[in-house]
């Protein structure tokens, strides 16, 4: 970038600052005009030269001039004493100040041409700065190349020479690494293939165009992390892309277990966990990364991304599926501490049933801190256990051992409950029914969602409306239906009491998984 204070500091020039403008301006070119109105003409960042042929020493438009020049958002007015005027004109200063625009003088043996010239050479001088700073950018990716450079330490040289922000992205949308503001990002972002499969690309958000040395960084990062592909951090990448899929699977029910036998195939099956533990971590959105990334072996590697948004910004948070022994879950919890990232534990249950023990630990996430900057100052990490520190509640839950949950939910929750008809199923005729007190199962999702965010927020309608992104109104509306399909009031304690645990008590039931 060229600024106009090296312009005027060159000394061949003679050039005097009169008025100047707000901070430094960057030239983006040079133009003479001996025009009343050239703005239309103008791009902006332009030092516009003129020696005042059109107008008088104290022509009251010279103000309509700078007003137009203020618009086009020029650099800077140079102004030519000698030739129509001996001195700048002083109305025309007073404009200047006005809107406050730089206006310099310069003096009758400067050539306008000069000038042009002048501000040309600092444009190249810039242009070739820039070359070089992207070729020394290119040339420590391409070191690194040769070496065993992290992904994540490649998007780190390339955001800090281009400004973007950069992830590389498996083709199921898994992140394997991005830089700490990417997820935050809420312009477009454009996708680059680094195979010709398709299997991993590198995502760069913003819409305005980069420069050509941008370009080139960021062509010279992809050939980097292309070739890291076909090398064996690759396999390393895909492996743990597996596991991280088998682990997500594991905690939505959508694997069970014994897709163990697929990844690892040596682990006897005697060794094979039958009672696991999902375990929430939550910190620094870097801070998860890099836990996400830590050498692992064994069941350790079973971590997953949290597909949901982070509860406020900076803030990430991962999963990890443990067996339920006392040694792998301190060796989990172990690891979390050491990158400063709290946890909730959730409860022990059979292997199949892992969606319940998630489930459990996310209802407990509203204990740890809700804000990132909480995480940067020095503390002591948080443990949150989901099957401790609640006596009744545990003793109400095993009670989904004799199948209770499922009559008590039914009665308390009616249509609401897990268990209940739903009226988007066809019955014993192929028809789809849907009598008054049935719901389908979006319904029912949305008035349970509705229903614990009403009892997370203290019944506080306004902040219970605002997690849920709708309107009062719309949260009102909602209330009153579920109030009149349980038969039961939020305003009376009881109600309230019965609610909240049958609500629960089906979160947790292994019925649910």
């Amino acid at each position: 970038m060229a600024f106009l204070s090296q312009l005027i500091a060159l000394p061949d020039l003679g050039l005097r600052l009169i008025k100047a403008g707000p901070g430094d301006p960057e030239i983006s070119w040079v133009s003479t005009t001996e025009l009343l109105d050239l703005s239309e003409y103008l791009d902006g960042g332009e030092v516009l030269l003129t020696t005042g042929l059109a107008f008088s020493h104290d022509d009251p438009r010279w103000r309509d001039f700078v007003a137009s020049l203020n618009r086009a958002r020029i650099a800077a007015i140079g102004f030519g004493i000698g030739v129509n005027h001996d001195a700048v004109p002083a109305t025309l200063i007073q404009a200047a100040t006005q809107y406050r625009v730089a206006l310099f003088e310069i003096p009758l043996p400067t050539p306008f041409v000069a000038i042009s010239k002048a501000a040309a050479g600092l444009l190249r001088a810039d242009e070739l700065r820039a070359a070089r700073s992207a070729l020394q950018v290119q040339q420590r990716l391409l070191d690194g190349a040769r070496g065993d450079q992290d992904p994540a330490e490649v998007l780190a040289v390339i955001a800090q020479a281009t400004g973007r922000h950069l992830a590389l992205v498996t083709t199921d949308g898994t992140l394997v690494a991005s830089t700490a503001g990417f997820a935050f990002q809420q312009g477009a972002i454009e996708y680059i293939d680094l195979d010709r499969e398709g299997t991993l690309r590198l995502g760069v958000t913003g819409t305005a165009p980069l420069t050509p040395e941008g370009n080139a960084i960021i062509a010279a990062g992809s050939m980097v992390l292309g070739l890291g592909l076909h090398g064996g951090r690759a396999d390393e990448l895909r492996e743990r892309e597996r596991w991280e899929r088998l682990a997500s699977g594991l905690l939505t029910g959508t694997h069970g277990p014994d897709a163990l036998e697929i990844l690892a195939p040596a682990l006897p099956e005697a060794e094979h966990p039958t009672r696991l533990r999902a375990i929430a971590v939550q910190g620094g959105a870097e801070d998860v990364g890099a836990w996400r990334r830590r050498p692992r072996s064994g069941l350790d590697r079973l971590v997953a991304p949290d597909p949901s948004a982070p509860r406020a910004p900076g803030l990430g948070l991962a999963w990890q599926v443990c067996p339920d022994t006392e040694e792998a879950v301190a060796g989990a919890l172990s690891a979390a501490a050491a990158h400063g990232l709290d946890a909730v534990v959730g409860r022990p249950v059979p292997a199949t049933h892992t969606p319940v023990s998630r489930r459990s630990a996310a209802g407990r996430l509203r204990a740890l801190s809700p804000t990132e900057p909480l995480y940067r100052a020095p503390r002591v990490p948080t443990v949150v256990w989901a099957d401790r520190d609640a006596p009744l509640f545990d003793a109400l839950v095993g009670l989904s051992e004799s199948g209770a949950v499922h009559t008590l939910g039914s009665q308390v929750l009616g249509p609401l409950s897990l268990h209940a008809e739903r009226a988007d199923l066809p019955d014993e005729t192929g028809q789809v029914a849907r009598p008054a007190e049935t719901l389908t199962s979006a319904e029912r999702d949305q008035l349970r969602a509705t229903l614990t965010a009403v009892f997370e927020h203290d019944g506080q309608r306004g902040p219970a409306a605002a997690s849920l992104g709708i309107h009062r109104n719309t949260l009102r509306d909602r209330v009153a239906r579920i109030e009149r399909l349980t038969q039961r009031s939020l305003s009376d304690p009881d109600d309230r009491a019965e609610l909240w645990f049958a609500l629960r008590l089906e979160d947790v039931s292994p019925e649910r998984a």
